[in-house]
């Protein structure tokens, strides 16, 4: 297998996940699911790529103050006990040949309810602002739930968390995905222990995608500063959007559409990107020109 493309697709997944605050296992599972990887194996080598990509985004997010510790810590702690829940649910799943359309299911529902309550739109404009407190309860929950769902689906969980702090909480986008990843980081590490103990990783390409993460994910995080809130939600909304669409098109074995999809919005994003940064730097040298 030639691997150096695998460094691409994690330069590809490192920008959004710098940029929309997931793992990266959200894109890399269908992908990985669609060239034939065992279900098992896809989960376990989507949570290496999630790991690095989750602890280069968070350092990223660290440098620009992005991140609110005390939800970290409490997300981290109840993720840990959601990832142990799940576990060995998705290994009796795919004993018995269901964990991939289990997973497909996870990934229709989830995204269709995050989709939606990202796109409507709200009247209330006082109400998008950045919480310092919020109830206990409300973060626990959201804690166990990114750890069941990062061990079920072999993602990071970031996807889960990014929406709920931004809807129910009512965080600033850009903090949202700060503290989102450095939530995931130990979550998806003890989910990454478990599988390793028992199903067998593709190290290689884990190690080759975690490479491409180091330059893309920072990329991604700095574009945060120059996105408003509300063109943040209109992208990650979409992103969920063509999530779903790729996920349903691999269900009805019709492989091709799926990742068409998911290389069409990865085109549309790396190009915005490229035309961010590039007019950033024309605007810092024409600066220093005058």
């Amino acid at each position: 297998m030639d691997l150096l493309p695998f460094i691409l697709l994690g330069l590809l997944i490192g920008c959004f996940s710098g940029f929309f605050g997931i793992g990266g296992g959200i894109i890399l599972t269908p992908f990985l699911l669609l060239l034939g990887f065992p279900p098992t194996m896809v989960i376990g080598t989507s949570l290496m790529l999630s790991l690095g990509t989750s602890i280069t985004g968070a350092f990223a997010h660290l440098r620009m103050k992005n991140i609110k510790w005390r939800y970290v810590i409490i997300i981290n702690i109840f993720g840990i006990v959601g990832t142990q829940i799940s576990h060995p649910i998705m290994l009796q799943l795919d004993d018995r040949g269901f964990a991939e359309t289990a997973i497909s299911f996870l990934y229709v529902a989830l995204l269709g309810f995050f989709a939606y309550t990202l796109l409507r739109k709200t009247h209330n404009k006082s109400q998008v602002e950045n919480r310092t407190q919020a109830p206990t309860f409300m973060i626990c929950l959201i804690g166990l739930g990114t750890g069941i769902i990062s061990s079920a689906l072999g993602v990071s969980g970031g996807f889960f968390i990014v929406p709920l702090l931004i809807t129910l909480l009512h965080f600033q986008a850009a903090h949202a995905v700060g503290t989102a990843l450095a939530s995931v980081v130990f979550i998806v590490a003890t989910g990454l222990i478990t599988y390793s103990f028992s199903t067998e990783l593709n190290y290689l390409v884990g190690i080759f995608l975690i490479i491409g993460t180091f330059i893309g994910a920072p990329l991604g995080a700095k574009a945060t500063i120059y996105y408003s809130e509300k063109k943040m939600k209109k992208l990650l909304g979409a992103l969920y959007v063509c999530m779903i669409a790729s996920v349903i098109a691999n269900a009805i074995q019709l492989p091709i559409v799926g990742l068409t999809i998911i290389s069409a919005f990865t085109l549309f994003f790396i190009t915005l990107l490229i035309m961010t940064y590039s007019k950033r730097a024309v605007r810092s040298n024409t600066k220093i020109e005058e």
